[in-house]
């Protein structure tokens, strides 16, 4: 799956090119591909080149004066902060496209909702944790009332909420949250992608929070079988699953050093 990523890098990389040579004028077509471009690189890790490609967007999109799109970069903008854990950054961004799409009235309420989700996340990250609960619940209230359109986005929300319970101690509805995170990720894009392992991850580490160490190291193990498989070795997602692997022991300080892989 690596390979597919940057083959798929390498073939928007010339999108971009062709729509900077024929489409100078056609601001709707050079944001596409500088977003989808901007989105390949943030799966591969190269954080500073998505955002300088989501700013260069931005720019051809506020002259398009297309609400939506604004607002889908600024969620995009807020990703890249919120994958850095730079979140104070990445609130504002989150906050912006959020505000942006309910001023405008959004039709598409599965977007609002996913608005929700990333600036809930980035709340989460800080430990705004009385925040950010009740933006998830709202979210996955709107999402649910079109389950099979919006699987993809209640599988994110799912995932979420569960690692916000778990760090609330709250095992036994983390637990609920993130097994159903991982049905509905396996069925939607197939157990061995990527996302999949986000949420194995976070479901080690509610096992391994409960003591039951042996199941929480194998859980880690599938994870990082699919980060190796699909990003690589060095990408920041399988070091971190690693080190939550290498850390599964019984010592109390070790313990506290799980951290969840970026949502």
């Amino acid at each position: 799956m690596l390979g597919h990523s940057v083959e798929a890098e390498r073939s928007l990389r010339e999108a971009v090119a062709i729509a900077e040579k024929h489409f100078q004028d056609d601001a709707v077509t050079l944001t596409a591909a500088l977003n989808s471009l901007g989105l390949a690189c943030k799966d591969l890790a190269k954080y500073d080149e998505a955002r300088a490609l989501y700013e260069r967007a931005l720019s051809f999109a506020d002259a398009s004066a297309d609400g939506d799109e604004i607002a889908t970069l600024y969620h995009n903008l807020g990703g890249i902060e919120h994958a850095r854990r730079n979140y104070a950054e990445g609130e504002v961004f989150a906050r912006k496209g959020l505000e942006l799409r309910r001023r405008l009235g959004s039709a598409d309420e599965a977007a609002v909702a996913a608005d929700m989700v990333a600036l809930a996340a980035i709340l989460d990250g800080q430990q705004r944790f009385d925040e950010a609960e009740p933006m998830y619940l709202e979210a996955l209230q709107v999402l649910e009332r079109s389950p099979e359109t919006n699987a993809g986005e209640i599988a994110v929300a799912l995932n979420d909420l569960g690692a916000l319970y778990a760090q609330r101690g709250n095992s036994e509805r983390a637990e609920e949250l993130l097994v159903r995170a991982v049905d509905l990720k396996s069925q939607a894009i197939g157990a061995r992608h990527p996302d999949v392992a986000v949420t194995l991850n976070n479901l080690a580490l509610v096992h391994k929070r409960r003591g039951d160490l042996d199941r929480a190291r194998a859980i880690y193990e599938n994870a990082l079988g699919i980060f190796e498989a699909a990003l690589g070795a060095h990408h920041p997602k399988t070091a971190a699953c690693r080190r939550n692997r290498d850390r599964c022991t019984a010592d109390p300080v070790e313990h506290q050093a799980q951290t969840a892989v970026e949502r």
